[in-house]
């Protein structure tokens, strides 16, 4: 009777706790947390026909960024991105530092025109030489088209390939300096190995030729190098808010050659400046950047060498001190003395400035101008 009372209080007490206790669990809310996932996303590329992702354009495009470009000595754009892009070769000049490197994105597609790609620097359409006066630092992106992308948009103009430039703009950061600079040689591995004086004599003498003897012993192959100093330098700084920045950078390059009297400089400045207005629904972008070009060129660079190692090493390495000129070989009219074709000048100055000029204004939320 007593085993039957406890069991009937034990219900009795249970219905009590779950009448009590039910509002309370009804009224428990769940709270379901959602946790954080990272997508690289890729990034969207607008050219002539299409606005995608680089893996849905049917064109061939490749975008060199700052962080992928070449490091090291960098002394023209060209160098930043040699090796970088499959199908774009890019072949230094061999004859001088004041000469071009060529440049073939889709090969050679004209034997009477240019094969030069189509350069475009922040929208401003220029060709090589352009492309050239540019100092590398102040690049911050290369896009290159090599298929049906750039045909689209450029036409004809096109036909051998598109590289466009953006070069660095200002920021809302403070005020900042910051300098690059380097000094480096040029200098010859391995010159020619020519005959000395005494062999030269005694080579005539076993095969009983004549020849004429100043009496010195000149290696004329090897007086044409010398080390050649090459200095680098960069500077730049800038500042800007939320509406407004500005950046200025200038550049120094000179290159002097394994060859003496074989010299490039490249002077050159940049300025951008960037102001918003009206709640930010106006943008004004203003750039510009110039450059002096002074390049001094060997002025035949076949014949000279040439006639390097064909010349007689027994000529001395100054001019004649009664006539005041070189020495020559009377008998040999299309050898001449190496050390005076190094005297003929062949200088170049050019001076380049490009400018652009941008304005977006958005008239609605789903309406802007841009010129």
């Amino acid at each position: 009777m007593e085993k039957h009372k406890y069991l009937m209080f034990s219900k009795l007490f249970l219905l009590i706790a779950v009448l009590v206790l039910m509002p309370k669990f009804s009224k428990v809310q769940s709270q379901v947390i959602l946790q954080d996932s990272i997508i690289d996303l890729e990034e969207v590329m607008i050219i002539g026909y299409a606005t995608g992702s680089q893996s849905t354009i049917s064109g061939v495009v490749d975008k060199i960024k700052e962080e992928k470009i070449n490091k090291g000595l960098i002394l023209s754009p060209l160098d930043a991105i040699r090796g970088k892009i499959a199908g774009v070769n890019i072949t230094p000049a061999n004859n001088g530092p004041a000469v071009l490197s060529s440049v073939r994105i889709r090969g050679t597609t004209s034997l009477t025109g240019g094969n030069d790609p189509l350069i475009i620097v922040d929208g401003v359409f220029g060709n090589m030489s352009t492309l050239n006066s540019i100092y590398p630092g102040d690049i911050e992106s290369f896009t290159i088209l090599k298929d049906a992308s750039e045909t689209a948009q450029y036409g004809s103009r096109g036909a051998s390939g598109v590289i466009e430039i953006i070069t660095k703009k200002g920021s809302d950061k403070p005020f900042n300096v910051s300098y690059y600079g380097n000094i480096s040689i040029d200098r010859s591995v391995k010159n020619l190995k020519m005959l000395s004086a005494n062999q030269y004599r005694q080579l005539a003498k076993e095969r009983n030729l004549e020849i004429v003897d100043l009496g010195y012993d000149t290696d004329f192959a090897k007086e044409m190098t010398h080390t050649g100093l090459i200095h680098n330098h960069h500077i730049a700084f800038g500042s800007g808010t939320k509406t407004s920045n500005y950046r200025v950078s200038a550049g120094f390059i000179d290159k002097e050659g394994v060859i003496r009297n074989n010299q490039s400089k490249n002077y050159s400045t940049k300025i951008d400046l960037r102001q918003m207005a009206w709640n930010n629904r106006l943008t004004v972008d203003i750039g510009a950047f110039g450059s002096i070009l002074k390049n001094n060129y060997l002025f035949d660079f076949q014949k000279t060498f040439y006639s390097a190692s064909a010349f007689n090493p027994t000529f001395p390495n100054h001019k004649n001190k009664e006539t005041g000129n070189w020495d020559q070989l009377a008998y040999a009219s299309q050898i001449t003395n190496p050390l005076a074709w190094l005297e003929v000048d062949d200088d170049e100055d050019n001076s380049l400035v490009n400018t652009h000029a941008n304005l977006k204004l958005f008239l609605t939320n789903d309406l802007k101008l841009i010129t």
